[in-house]
């Protein structure tokens, strides 16, 4: 029986010795601390080899969004890319003579980051050296037509984005970016394609890039137990499940 692609990624969860605290500030800890969630900063000074995921920190945010921006930029330091919290909408700047590149994700949202390191992953070098990898984008309110442009283009990375976020042990949501929408989507099969691709991702790893395979095998070591296909079906169950209720 031929094992999934994923399934090499299955190790040890990450231990608490090997998380280097220098990546999260004071700022973030103390954060974490008002809000009554116990910090990586002070478990790791009191305990010893037990699973990350066994941390408390890991419902906050910040602590995410720091975590992920220092991992980030040891993993790819080669490619003099950076990830940034911004403050408005995500952007990605190509790097020149004195600045790295900047993958710029909204608002501090952990999500946001991984939607964007996504979209990076898929860009080639050429686009790399590009501002928004020379794509451009037509924002909420698009038109029938542009809408399925959209989730034609959206299927690749939003599917990486999927096995990035369940990786972390979080749920995805696909993003049709459609909220203005003034005609019936309901026809879309944008969310059962991206489901798709990720299990084809899962599967055989084809088409997956170099870079969103180190950053699998790197985040899937969160995970206290393997992905498997059944968490990427579940996933969309359970979306569906919860939107459905919150419509009613």
């Amino acid at each position: 029986m031929t094992l999934p692609f994923v399934s090499q990624f299955a190790v040890a969860p990450v231990l608490a010795s090997d998380v280097d605290t220098t990546v999260i500030d004071q700022k973030s800890a103390q954060l974490a601390l008002k809000v009554n969630f116990l910090p990586v900063l002070a478990s790791i000074s009191k305990t010893k080899n037990r699973p990350l995921t066994d941390y408390q920190w890991v419902s906050v945010e910040a602590l995410q969004v720091q975590w992920l921006m220092g991992w980030f930029k040891l993993w790819f330091f080669h490619h003099d890319t950076i990830l940034v919290k911004g403050e408005h909408e995500p952007e990605y700047f190509a790097a020149t003579d004195t600045e790295p590149a900047k993958i710029v994700f909204a608002h501090g949202f952990f999500a946001s980051s991984l939607h964007e390191i996504s979209h990076w992953c898929m860009a080639g070098q050429k686009r790399r050296l590009l501002n928004d990898f020379g794509y451009w984008y037509a924002p909420d309110g698009r038109n029938e037509q542009q809408q399925q442009q959209f989730e034609q283009v959206e299927i690749l990375p939003q599917a990486i984005e999927c096995l990035l976020t369940l990786a972390c042990n979080k749920p995805f949501s696909v993003s049709k970016d459609n909220l203005f929408a003034d005609f019936d989507t309901s026809q879309s099969t944008f969310e059962a394609d991206v489901q798709a691709q990720a299990v084809k991702f899962w599967q055989t790893g084809q088409k997956l890039s170099t870079d969103a395979k180190v950053l699998l095998s790197q985040l899937t070591k969160l995970r206290p137990l393997p992905l498997t296909a059944f968490d990427i079906y579940h996933n969309f169950i359970k979306v569906n499940f919860y939107q459905s209720e919150l419509n009613q």
